[in-house]
């Protein structure tokens, strides 16, 4: 009887470590995230502006519009795109807005953004949805999630020991976005 309870004790104990661990895994994954987004708010601004073509991407009145695209978390998305605003008040010399769009809205109906940054991981879906728009219209997407450039979008950066920007090329192609041909040399490609 004293075997049962202490190996059921220390079944017990293994179980409350490895769920500190996936906890404590989570977190650290979490932060991560939270510090690709972080580096990748300086950046996107910077590869709108190096878009061949970013000049006929304008809305009324020269303004740089940056549609800043969410599935769940309107209110981060906001705070992302609140962020963006008050931080770059131009790109490129042309004024900058913010739009703040569910995926799940019909993004057609929109008029076109001059670039698109995702908020927040998206499923194979939706990310399909918004690259089809994307491609259909001209534009960039930007996504600082890790694996997203492997999964069809534009572009998102690339961290080592240095950050670069991390094309799709395929992507491009299909979207019809030509980018500067230095930032493409200094940056990492993807095939």
């Amino acid at each position: 009887m004293h075997r049962y309870r202490y190996i059921s004790r220390l079944l017990a104990f293994a179980l409350l470590v490895l769920q500190g661990l996936v906890l404590g895994a989570n977190l650290f994954a979490d932060e991560a995230e939270q510090r690709r987004v972080e580096i990748s708010m300086s950046i996107f601004p910077r590869i709108v502006a190096v878009d061949n073509d970013f000049r006929n991407k304008l809305m009324e009145g020269n303004r740089a519009q940056l549609m800043f695209v969410y599935d769940k978390d309107a209110r981060y998305a906001q705070k992302l795109a609140e962020q963006i605003k008050n931080d770059s008040d131009n790109i490129g010399g042309m004024a900058v807005e913010t739009a703040v769009v569910n995926v799940a809205d019909e993004l057609s109906a929109t008029s076109p953004p001059t670039a698109i940054f995702i908020t927040e991981k998206l499923t194979d879906a939706k990310l399909q949805t918004v690259m089809e728009f994307a491609n259909a219209t001209q534009r960039l997407v930007f996504s600082p999630f890790l694996g997203d450039v492997e999964r069809g979008v534009t572009v998102g950066i690339s961290v080592t020991n240095r950050v670069k920007p991390f094309f799709n090329l395929p992507a491009l192609r299909t979207s019809k976005v030509t980018i500067n041909a230095l930032l493409m040399k200094m940056s990492k490609r993807h095939e």
